[in-house]
């Protein structure tokens, strides 16, 4: 398999001086996420609480978080919902909602805030979108950022001092 670089949009590159024989890589449009970590897409307020003590949260209002492109252009979200699913996660979705009541229940540090928002526990990842000729060339055409959505919901909590 070609190894790829990153060049000057528009611009055709390969990994070495010489191409490859015709009929080595299969050509045609392809989308590739090279880049990912893990998200928290939160959805709604958030929910402070302290000093200290005991942090209760219960979710029973319904609702949904999308994936959504959030720089670049030229894919489609279920472009880039069908390529997470292959390298990233199976899990990946267009969009996740909820309806049952979820509970989360945290000890708060002393003399520190408990903060939690619900959301889909998600990837944000980077993608490219290019054109492989035969010979294992790649043009690159476009390429951005997207958070996409996963079918695990729940509150993320975190502490602040103030």
């Amino acid at each position: 398999m070609c190894a790829v670089t990153f060049a000057t949009p528009g611009v055709a590159f390969a990994d070495s001086p010489e191409p490859a024989p015709l009929g080595v890589c299969d050509g045609g449009w392809k989308t590739d996420i090279y880049a990912q970590s893990k998200k928290h897409l939160g959805k709604g307020p958030i929910y402070k609480d302290g000093p200290g003590g005991t942090m209760v949260l219960t979710r029973v209002k319904a609702g949904s978080v999308a994936t959504k492109i959030t720089v670049g252009g030229g894919v489609s979200v279920s472009g880039i919902v069908a390529e997470a699913k292959a390298e990233v996660s199976r899990e990946s979705v267009k969009e996740v909602s909820w309806e049952t009541q979820h509970q989360c229940r945290r000890d708060i540090s002393r003399n520190k805030y408990g903060n939690a928002q619900f959301g889909s526990w998600g990837h944000h990842v980077k993608w490219q979108k290019y054109y492989q000729l035969p010979n294992c060339k790649k043009t690159q055409i476009s390429y951005g950022e997207a958070d996409v959505a996963n079918k695990t919901v729940g509150f993320k909590y975190w502490e602040t001092s103030s």
